[in-house]
Parts: structure tokens; sequence; C-alpha cells
């Protein structure tokens, strides 16, 4: 019972981060008034599991909610009036761009990086960030 609400609890977090319910998207980005509700009503569920996470479901996630998600960044640069967010794990690098967006932080694109130049699909980068949350980098 308690996997299922879990379960359920994640699917409407996913379904939020998507632009679903009441805000309108532009570009993968929540515009819409109702975009601050989110912080609240999400601020208390669990974050998502490695594979549970699309990586088009980091675009309009507000500040709060990618680090509720992904855990504290390794790195981050203040550069106005953006903000880049820097996962590091040993196999990829994460990184977020964020912009003011309606008076907060929002993640407006991101990228994946190899050490190398391998090749790594961004949804395999984002689940060893996800396993490795709030961890030391190992990179």
């Amino acid at each position: 019972m308690i996997k299922r609400l879990a379960s359920a609890s994640l699917l409407l977090l996913l379904a939020a981060c998507n632009g679903a319910g009441n805000s309108a998207t532009s570009g993968g980005v929540a515009t819409g008034p109702s975009s601050r509700g989110k912080d609240e009503q999400t601020a208390l569920m669990a974050p998502p599991a490695p594979g549970t996470m699309a990586p088009s479901a980091l675009k309009g996630l507000s500040a709060a909610n990618a680090e509720r998600a992904l855990g504290k960044p390794a790195f981050v640069r203040r550069d106005p009036p953006a903000e880049i967010w820097q996962y590091r794990v040993k196999v990829c690098t994460l990184d977020l761009f964020l912009y003011d967006e309606d008076g907060r932080m929002t993640v407006s694109h991101y990228a994946v990086r190899t050490p190398g130049g391998t090749s790594m699909g961004d949804a395999a980068c984002l689940d060893e960030v996800l396993a490795r949350r709030d961890g030391t980098p190992t990179s």
C-alpha cells in the first residue's frame, strides 16, 4: 500500500513537472500563475528514484524542486540573469540552467557531458545523479 501511494505521488509530481494541470507551458517551462503552488504541493513528497524521472521533467522545475529531486549541486555559478547548477558523478556531468521566471528561479535547459567525450544518454546520466543524490561528487 505504501509503495502504491509513493508511486502515485511520484506520478503526480512528474505530471506537475511536465506542465500538467492548470499552468500553461512554453518550451517545457511552466509559465502559469499556478506554478508557484507546485512548490508547496510537492515539498513533502519523496524524491524520485533512479529510472522514474524523464530528463524532460527537469525543464520547468523551480530551484527548490530541482534541489529536492536531485540534491544539492556540486557547483553553482551565478551569472545574472542565469544560475548554472552542476551535478557531477563519475560517468557524467549534468548541468542545469536556471533563469528567473515570475520571481523564482526555474530550470529552462539542461545539458549532459561525459569525460573524454564518450557517449551517454540524458536519461542514463540523470539516473546516475539520482542514485547518488546528496552524495559527494565522484569525479
